[in-house]
């Protein structure tokens, strides 16, 4: 066994002895050691300094400065930041003490006139949890300055969309014309004007309630509210709001006299412009409404066509988007009739001399329509079926039949018929 060895067994053998002889001894010692230690916790309680940080400050004899025409200038959270506060408190009220425990202030009583002070901040603790040694910062600057009311004008401004489906009625809009703010004369002097702005997006009902004003300058720039001393400024604003519907215009409903116009006349055709117009109102009293009926008016005796002015009739509880009359626009044309035509020979044009043709069918049927005055002037002398074969050589061709009737315009206007559209002509 080496030298290192034997030192090393000596001694892990004396440590060995002291834990394991006069242990007694040893828990005696402790147990002292704890009395005496509870002793200077209870009897000496000495004492120790404690920073606490983030104390809240705040104004006292503010009141008291208002009431004298004054107010402190200047932006109330910047002014009234926390402080650090170190206060000596004795050891046994060490844990327990906290920011809330202190009260920091700054004292406007000795205040009577505006300009700048260098005031102090004071702390102060219970007297339990020990004496205030220090503040940090120790002092603030504040710039004092003569209070003041004003009235200003207020205008309110809409701004987004409303859903689809969904009317503002701008025109009984109402708000909040003027403000009154109270604050610093040299702040207050600045403000001329303020505005309160409502947003409509995803809005489906009324508005009708208070929201805060945007004060501005000559220049339009926006004042920071915080100048304001006590209530901020707010504007009531009411808005009603109004689900849309689009429902068409009845105009069969209104005519009358479409069985006494003029002889053989009659109405093709009646349409409104606009067809459809938009209505608003409560949900359930839209849900009635399936079309506008128009105040009726007479067509009786009327030969022609015509324009006609016609009045809406709103249902009690609808209010109209649109125009309060639609024009009415009346095809009155005469009535149309046929005839029919048998056996109108088809006669060949154009042939050139020397030549001969036939033409099959040689005969054709007829249907002759128009308007009953024209066909009544149509006879069957003054009907013509003819084929032209001008130019043609001999051959067999598969030609178009030409109709005429008593005149060129009658044969336009009306409308012919015959049985076949087209003739086989042999030219021999």
């Amino acid at each position: 066994m080496t030298k290192h060895d034997i030192t090393k067994e000596r001694i892990l053998a004396a440590l060995k002895r002291f834990f394991t002889k006069n242990l007694s001894v040893k828990i005696v010692a402790l147990l002292f050691a704890m009395i005496l230690w509870g002793y200077v916790l209870t009897d000496l309680n000495p004492y120790r300094v404690k920073t606490l940080s983030n104390v809240t400050t705040s104004f006292d004899g503010e009141a008291e400065l208002m009431g004298q025409g004054l107010c402190v200038r200047g932006n109330r959270e910047e002014i009234l930041e926390a402080v650090s506060v170190a206060v000596r408190t004795r050891i046994t009220t060490y844990a327990d003490l906290s920011p809330s425990s202190v009260t920091a202030v700054i004292s406007l009583k000795n205040i009577s006139q505006p300009q700048t002070y260098e005031l102090p901040i004071q702390a102060s603790i219970s007297s339990a949890f020990g004496v205030v040694q220090q503040v940090m910062p120790a002092t603030v600057t504040l710039e004092i300055d003569s209070l003041v009311n004003k009235t200003v004008p207020v205008s309110c401004t809409f701004r987004g969309d409303l859903p689809e489906g969904y009317w503002a009625d701008m025109d009984a809009a109402s708000s909040t014309t003027k403000v009154d703010i109270q604050g610093a004369k040299t702040d207050i002097a600045r403000v001329t004007h303020a505005e309160c702005v409502i947003d409509l997006t995803d809005r489906t009902s009324a508005i009708y309630g208070t929201f805060d004003v945007i004060l501005y300058d000559a220049n339009d720039e926006v004042v920071n509210s915080d100048i304001v001393v006590g209530t901020l400024p707010s504007s009531t604003v009411r808005l009603p709001i109004y689900p849309v519907k689009n429902v068409p215009v009845d105009v069969s409903g209104a005519l009358l006299g479409t069985d006494k116009l003029a002889a053989n006349f009659e109405l093709a055709s009646a349409v409104a412009t606009p067809q459809s117009v938009r209505i608003v109102g409560d949900q359930a009293v839209l849900e009635g409404v399936e079309s506008m009926a128009l105040e009726p008016f007479s067509v009786s005796g009327m030969s022609e066509k015509a324009t006609i002015e016609a009045e809406l009739v709103v249902p009690e509880g609808v209010r109209l988007l649109d125009a309060p009359t639609v024009s009415v626009a009346l095809d009155i044309r005469e009535k149309t009739d046929f005839q029919e035509h048998t056996q109108i020979p088809v006669e060949i044009t154009g042939l050139s001399d020397g030549l001969e043709a036939t033409v099959t069918p040689n005969v054709v049927d007829l249907r002759v329509e128009g308007r009953v005055s024209l066909l009544a002037l149509v006879k069957r002398s003054d009907i013509k079926v003819d084929v032209d074969v001008t130019g043609l050589t001999a051959g067999t061709y598969e030609l178009p039949l030409s109709v005429f009737v008593r005149n060129e315009e009658a044969t336009v206007e009306l409308i012919l018929t015959p049985s076949v559209a087209t003739v086989t002509v042999v030219i021999r």
